[in-house]
């Protein structure tokens, strides 16, 4: 593995999205590991420490808003940053999301092509 090469963790309950998300990020040189509900993001956060999380809101076990609470709890996971990639259009996750100190908050279907970029942006600061 490249040194360089930065960790995402990709959390999706939609297996074509995922599929589709990571091939995209391992295009742009990122190792991507998946996870399909929030209980395995804070399982797969723990396991892989990665330098970024991208978030769906709306999961089955266990929505993102409430895994990124907890993986604010837990010392390992909690400054990894968090883009919050949802196709829910309510502002009132994108306000509890950013509450939470979340690093982006991404509409899937409109801004997804600046995905990459975003990742890019949060993880040069």
């Amino acid at each position: 593995m490249n040194k360089m090469q930065k960790k995402v963790l990709l959390v999706d309950d939609e297996p074509d999205y995922l599929k589709i998300i990571k091939r995209r990020l391992e295009a742009n040189n990122y190792q991507v590991t998946t996870a399909t509900n929030g209980r395995e993001s804070i399982e797969q956060a723990k396991k892989v420490l990665p330098d970024i999380i991208i978030m769906d809101i709306m999961m089955p076990e266990l929505d993102g808003i409430a895994a990124i609470l907890k993986l604010r709890f837990i010392k390992e996971t909690r400054s990894i940053p968090v883009i919050v990639c949802t196709a829910v259009k309510e502002n009132e996750d994108e306000i509890v999301a950013r509450s939470l100190g979340v690093a982006g908050y991404i509409r899937k279907a409109s801004e997804m092509e600046g995905l990459v970029k975003k990742i890019e942006e949060v993880l040069s600061k």
